[in-house]
């Protein structure tokens, strides 16, 4: 079983042209589950390895919705009902020329996750930490928690940094973090900002100081690894990308339900390259709401 630790989100998904500053802008809106630990827990589910999800939602309409689909997707969710919370919630704004998306998001009810929270992390194969999780104080203790007892079991630790908005305000402590973790998925961004280097081999190459498996993944050209200590580029497949939403979630669901299936680095990276393609050919972050 993995188990998944970090946020739920309603996600506001806008898709407009350009904006019309202080008057209308055509658009469409759809309401979907998202937040980056539920999306990577929903990939993993939908992979059909079994899979817990550990988080908060605010006690309203909103958070039952998204533990409702939390199962639907195959997901075990152990979710809280924070009372006097809302249930976070992230609008999406998508550009219709080339499916990138800016977001705006309020963590809501997220940010009461504490380590109190933290249970059933011994029976995992696998753990995962979203990398919001460490950008607030009460979040970080219940990642260090969950981490503490991987460790202490032995249980490989995935992680992924989420967002440079916040890493350039914990960039060290989000690298003192780093040790001990065994799979690491920044995109070429964050292992810029992380490591400092722009070529992709040199920022592997920092990277592993910290972390044992670190991919790093390039957007539609792919990912890089290093793969018995020999640089491997897997391309992605050409696609017309509509929405990017989750790309990157999708991706560390499909590696790491297919390394706990296979336990090789290389298939689970194909895999996942395989589904995260796939992903920014549809709006929003699953394919449906149903499996």
């Amino acid at each position: 079983m993995i188990t998944v630790i970090g946020d739920l989100a309603v996600d506001i998904l806008v898709n407009k042209g350009r904006t019309n500053y202080a008057t209308d802008t055509d658009g469409q809106i759809n309401f979907r589950p998202g937040g980056q630990a539920n999306n990577v827990a929903s990939f993993i589910g939908r992979e059909n390895v079994a899979c817990q999800l550990i988080g908060k939602v605010g006690d309203d309409p909103f958070g039952t919705y998204l533990i409702e689909e939390s199962r639907k997707q195959g997901v075990t969710p152990i979710v809280k009902k924070e009372k006097q919370e809302k249930t976070g919630s992230i609008v999406i704004m998508i550009d219709n020329h080339n499916g990138e998306r800016t977001m705006i998001t309020d963590r809501g009810a997220n940010l009461k996750l504490t380590a109190k929270d933290i249970q059933d992390v011994e029976n995992s194969d696998i753990l995962y930490l979203s990398g919001y999780s460490l950008f607030t104080e009460h979040t970080k203790d219940a990642a260090q928690k969950a981490k503490d007892q991987a460790l202490k079991l032995n249980i490989p630790i995935a992680l992924d940094p989420s967002s440079t908005y916040f890493l350039k305000d914990y960039k060290e402590e989000f690298l003192d973090f780093l040790n001990g973790i065994t799979f690491f998925f920044p995109n070429y961004e964050e292992g810029v900002l992380l490591t400092g280097e722009k070529e992709p081999r040199k920022i592997l190459d920092q990277l592993k100081r910290y972390v044992s498996v670190p991919i790093l993944t390039l957007g539609h050209e792919g990912c890089l690894l290093d793969y018995e200590n020999v640089y491997k580029h897997l391309a992605a497949p050409k696609v017309e990308a509509i929405d990017t939403t989750a790309a990157g979630d999708s991706f560390v669901g499909g590696f790491l339900a297919t390394y706990r299936k296979t336990q090789n680095i290389l298939e689970a990276t194909e895999r996942a390259i395989e589904i995260s393609s796939k992903t920014v050919t549809y709006h929003g972050a699953l394919p449906s709401v149903t499996k």
